[in-house]
């Protein structure tokens, strides 16, 4: 075996952590946004925050494999290399910065003990914001597996990312994921 086909199973591994972590936040996201008590909200936040590390794991592997299998192999520059790394490292800022932000934030509102939650923590919960630009990023994601796939050219390669993160923005703005 080989150092591109060691690269490619790390590379599938990085796929795997990454969309491992959307499906978490696609199915803990909702359900926090739904809490009405202090409990729940701890319980779903908790479930978010341990899966972040897969994201950053993920995007990690993602990008060193990345890098050493484009080396080894792909000559001149097809787009779904520099559109790959480059929505790779926009997401993983919104990941860090703004989902990172957000539950912190969450996780600071919330008071010791049990009972309903309060109107402020639910106001932060509930913020779109942070919601659509997780689910942009993995719309974004999934337009990248798909270019990676295909191998279309730079015109349908942004226009997929564009389109497929505006869609991932509009239903997790919405919280239409349950």
């Amino acid at each position: 075996m080989g150092l591109y086909e060691i690269a490619r199973i790390v590379h599938f591994l990085g796929l795997i952590a990454l969309f491992g972590f959307f499906v978490i936040h696609a199915r803990a996201g909702p359900r926090l946004r739904r809490a009405t008590t202090l409990h729940e909200s701890r319980t779903w936040l908790g479930m978010l925050e341990a899966a972040r590390p897969m994201f950053h794991g993920g995007a990690g592997m993602l990008l060193l494999s990345g890098i050493v299998m484009v080396g080894l192999r792909w000559r001149g520059s097809p787009p779904f290399v520099p559109i790959g790394i480059v929505t790779l490292m926009v997401g993983w800022i919104i990941a860090g910065f703004v989902s990172g932000r957000h539950l912190r934030a969450i996780r600071a509102a919330l008071p010791d003990g049990e009972g309903p939650l309060p109107v402020e923590a639910s106001r932060l919960i509930q913020t779109r914001g942070a919601w659509a630009a997780m689910m942009s990023t993995n719309g974004a994601a999934i337009a990248v597996l798909f270019i990676m796939t295909m191998k279309p050219g730079w015109l349908a390669s942004v226009g997929a990312v564009a389109a497929l993160s505006a869609l991932g923005g509009i239903v997790g703005g919405r919280g239409v994921v349950r």
